[in-house]
């Protein structure tokens, strides 16, 4: 798919991509970053657009250089500027297919649209045509020339929904007259980011008599750009944006037989005292413009050299990468939002911009107040400005390498749950508390709350000993008379629990809903957006009603829809459930079987295998019910009504609920879940909240809300990790609960990525990392039952892979030390053997092993020189997150596309047995909105 960059053409089912090796290159690609910058990590930077990023190699380059002129400034000015300048010059020429002579460097794109503007002088009457995607500064500049020479400026209405560059060149065609003499046209506009057929308008006002200065501000190294094919009388662009350079780099390319038009701004001597007769006048009039530093001109070529070896591919591979991550960024986004795609594909290629609905208030400290929602709230850099005019407003994407998939997916939840906070904004918070207290331990507060919990995972969230301030204090957050609690008592969680299920009694659970674990993402804010929402987002009915409403991938499955539709037909089908409940069991076994013979997986051999290559990373779906009227929704609200308005709730009917419970929210592997507990756990909940029910007398629909979360609540609680959990951390509306986990019991289902390991590695071996404990944040994990030889419960890693890989490899490190990579390879092998850790390890140390000995010697070097990782050596256990799997809507981006996967998904891909694996970064769930960082031990 690489080699059709603008005109894509995916395979046209699940089931081609799967099996078209270039698409999973093209997917890797995409929620991979790329190269070394110097961009925060605590931040989502979605706005190369705006000022570029400079890489690190390039930043270091301009150091070198700054320094060299500062040795002997006068050497350099006077014995090595022309011939750097010209270094610089022949590379760029050559870089845009253009003749040096034709080319001159100024400080950006608008110093060179100025020079060009003010050069030219018009008659009374003449027109100058723009469109209304013209920059602000453009526009300003040719109002003050029509201004200056009683011209008329004419501004050409460009919708962003186009259908095409036909429909753009006739527009532009349409806005011209007999009297339009010059004009100014975008190639990619900042404000839409289309890409204008730029050669076409030249050619077509060209035979019209029309001259044009094209401003192509974000062309260089985002498209292609060949300047002699363009061939317009004047072209200007930065170099800051996509080529990589530092600010204060740019352009002016005039035709040849246009140069006499233009004249400097600044008048000063020419440097070329040498050879003068060899230098175009053009050359002369703009190759020197006073003291300056030209440092930043003079890393061009090794910003031109960087844009070739930043990603496999070259420079031809990153504008593709580039291009199809922002059409699957454009597409994740528009699919939220619910609004229709505004141009082809093709017009677009770095950069896309997207309509909102009408913004609620004007620009306060320069910013619409969603673009400042989204910085103060959730750490997100991105542009959003009124257009045409206010209060129309767009949002604008910008991908350059060092942007992944993964942070287009967490922009498109944040700006959804952001723009319903708008058209529902929240009055004053006023907490309403159980009247019930608790003398609670005094636990100092150092929690370590961000937006996300590990989002890139590019600084391990790891404390190793010292302050990890990674988001948004205390005094951003919604207050909690809550103080984290260590080492919490069973009957402590219970009250808990408890205390939840009263809020819904009374009747206040919406103002302060405390969340036994993290919402799935944005489906917190798609509760409140379906019709007619009456549950919270954080209530156990709503989440299960939502789930069976919205995502047909999560309803039951067709095999089973008979045998349903059998129950709902009898009285009570709480009380018929028994009869039924085997058949259940015996049809998942049948699906299970299905599954795995379709996604026809290899056995893990004893030698384990060296790459993923010999991984099957293939999510087959099973076939859901599809009928009109809904099965799966029609049955769990009947189950709740039968459940809440037939007898009495004793232990048989309990477990008969809390089976159609968990089948509902995971038909293949919920039954074999244990019922025993739950059960007891579910009754002692009730019992204490006896007094409170007789009291309040609660009316049908509140019944059914309590049924549904004392059914979360015991199963949660039935986990055996929860009845030894070490730590309660409150966040936001979340309460996390954290256990430490055996790291040789812990089942994987995705691999990890060697680059975000390898920086991890380089944080803790860091030689002023000189403390004893290393903390992290906690990896989610959910207990599940992997399709393997042995069916028992185990805990799942749901999201930290990169830290459990890290923490893994560092323990064999300090145990076998560094050798030579074939003795490595059979010490690792063995290691993983010896250590009950799977295939998915083992590649994955092969791979991080591999990245530290070809591009990432420096962290091999550290590691070598590391004096305390002996430490690592005795590790067992790492913090962990206790969630449900089965609770999150998990999505998948296999090929192009995101799917939501089916729980049986993760049981499947959670085996050691098989060569079954997903590659890295490529599932997503619900993340916590805070953490605690905890030291493994």
């Amino acid at each position: 798919m690489l080699e059709s960059m603008y005109h894509p053409t995916p395979p046209t089912s699940l089931e081609a991509r799967h099996d078209d090796k270039s698409s999973l290159g093209v997917t890797t690609a995409l929620v991979e970053s790329f190269g070394d910058w110097q961009i925060r990590n605590d931040i989502l930077y979605l706005d190369n657009g705006a000022f570029g990023a400079c890489p690190t190699t390039v930043t270091e380059k301009q150091k070198e250089i700054r320094q060299w002129i500062e040795e002997n400034p006068h050497e350099f000015f006077e014995r090595s500027y022309i011939t750097s300048l010209e270094a610089s010059r022949l590379a760029l020429a050559n870089f845009l297919h253009a003749d040096p002579g034709d080319l001159v460097f100024l400080p950006g794109a608008t110093h060179g649209l100025n020079v060009v503007i003010q050069s030219l002088s018009f008659n009374h009457g003449d027109e100058i045509l723009t469109t209304n995607h013209a920059y602000s500064s453009v526009r300003m500049a040719l109002e003050h020339v029509a201004r200056r020479d009683g011209a008329r400026l004419v501004v050409v209405d460009l919708p962003l929904q186009v259908t095409g560059p036909e429909d753009v060149l006739q527009r532009i065609l349409a806005g011209t007259t007999r009297r339009t003499r010059f004009a100014v046209i975008d190639h990619i506009p900042s404000r839409s980011g289309l890409i204008l057929p730029a050669k076409d308008i030249v050619r077509e006002l060209e035979a019209l008599g029309i001259d044009t200065l094209v401003d192509g501000a974000h062309a260089p190294g985002m498209i292609p750009l060949d300047l002699e094919d363009v061939n317009a009388a004047y072209y200007v662009a930065n170099c800051h944006k996509w080529m990589c350079a530092p600010r204060g780099v740019g352009f002016l390319h005039v035709r040849r037989d246009h140069a006499h038009n233009i004249k400097p701004l600044v008048i000063a001597r020419s440097p070329y005292v040498v050879g003068r007769s060899k230098h175009s006048s053009l050359e002369h009039s703009f190759g020197w413009m006073g003291t300056y530093c030209p440092s930043a001109t003079l890393t061009l070529p090794h910003s031109i050299n960087y844009l070739e070896t930043v990603m496999p591919g070259g420079y031809s591979g990153l504008i593709s990468r580039n291009h199809h991550l922002t059409v699957l960024a454009r597409r994740i986004i528009c699919n939220a939002l619910g609004i229709s795609i505004p141009c082809p594909d093709s017009m677009i290629a770095a950069m896309a911009t997207i309509p909102l609905p009408d913004s609620p208030g004007p620009e306060q400290e320069g910013m619409l107040p969603i673009q400042q929602a989204l910085w103060k709230e959730h750490g997100i850099v991105i542009p959003v400005y009124s257009w045409p005019s206010y209060p129309k407003r767009v949002i604008r994407l910008s991908v350059q390498a060092y942007n992944s998939l993964d942070q287009y997916l967490k922009l498109a939840d944040c700006l959804r749950m952001v723009l319903y906070n708008e058209r529902n904004p929240v009055p004053k918070k006023v907490n309403h508390w159980p009247s019930k207290s608790l003398p609670w331990p005094d636990v100092r507060r150092d929690s370590h709350d961000s937006a996300y919990s590990s989002s890139t995972e590019s600084s391990l969230p790891c404390g190793c000993g010292h302050e990890a301030d990674t988001g948004t204090k205390g005094s951003d957050r919604l207050e909690t008379p809550h103080e984290d609690i260590e080492n919490p008592t069973p009957w402590l969680l219970i009250w808990l629990s408890q205390s939840r299920v009263r809020r819904i009694l009374e009747g206040n659970f919406a103002s302060y809903p405390v969340s036994l674990f993290p919402t799935p993402g944005d489906t917190e804010t798609q509760f409140s957006l379906a019709s007619e929402p009456k549950h919270h987002a954080n209530l156990e009915i709503s989440r299960v009603t939502y789930m069976l409403s919205c995502v047909s991938r999560r309803r039951i499955p067709q095999i089973t829809s008979s045998l349903v539709s059998q129950l709902l037909g009898t009285e009570d089908v709480i009380e018929n459930w028994p009869a039924v409940m085997e058949t259940f069991k015996n049809q998942a076994q049948i699906l299970t079987r299905a599954i795995m013979f379709d996604t026809a997986a290899p056995r893990t051999p004893a030698e384990l295998p060296v790459t993923a290559n010999d991984f099957v990373s293939r999510v087959v779906p099973y076939e859901t019910e599809s009928h009109d009227g809904n099965l799966s929704l029609t049955f769990w609200l009947r189950s709740l009504v039968d459940f809440t308005t037939r007898g009495q709730w004793s232990p048989a009917r309990v477990t008969s609920f809390l089976q159609i419970h968990s089948f509902l929210k995971d038909p293949v592997g919920g039954l074999r879940n244990d019922v025993e507990t739950p059960t007891d756990l579910f009754l002692r909940l009730f019992g204490g909240l006896k007094p409170d029910l007789e009291v309040v007398k609660p009316v049908q629909g509140t019944w059914e809300e309590i049924a549904a979360q004392l059914a979360l609540e015991s199963s949660f609680l039935s986990q055996p990790l929860v009845g030894h959990a070490s730590y309660i951390h409150f966040s936001g509306d979340q309460q996390l609960v954290y256990s430490y986990v055996d790291i040789v019991k812990l089942a994987r289902s995705e691999f990890a990525c060697p680059k975000i390991v390898t920086g991890m590695i380089s944080e803790i071996s860091n030689p002023s990392n000189k403390d004893h404990e290393c903390c992290i944040a906690p990896i989610a994990i959910a207990h599940s039952y992997p399709v393997c030889s042995s069916h028992d419960a185990r805990p799942v890693i749901v999201d930290g892979n990169n830290r459990i890989a890290t923490i893994t490899f560092l323990r064999f490190i300090s145990t076998c030390g560094i050798s030579d990579a074939a003795q490595m390879e059979q010490q690792l092998r063995e290691y993983c053997q010896e250590h009950g850790l799977g295939p998915v390890y083992f590649v994955d140390f092969c791979a991080v092993m591999h990245r530290l000995r070809n591009s990432a010697m420096d962290v091999l070097d550290q590691l070598k020189a590391c004096k305390n990782l002996e430490r690592f050596g005795h590790i067992r256990q790492v913090p962990a997150l206790i969630t449900e799997e089965a609770s999150f809507c998990t999505r998948v981006l296999i090929g192009e596309d995101e799917n939501i996967a089916q729980p049986v998904h993760q049981s499947i891909f959670a085996t050691d047995d098989l060569l079954v694996a997903l590659p890295a970064k490529m599932q997503t769930h619900g993340r916590a909105k805070g953490f605690k960082a905890l030291p493994i031990r």
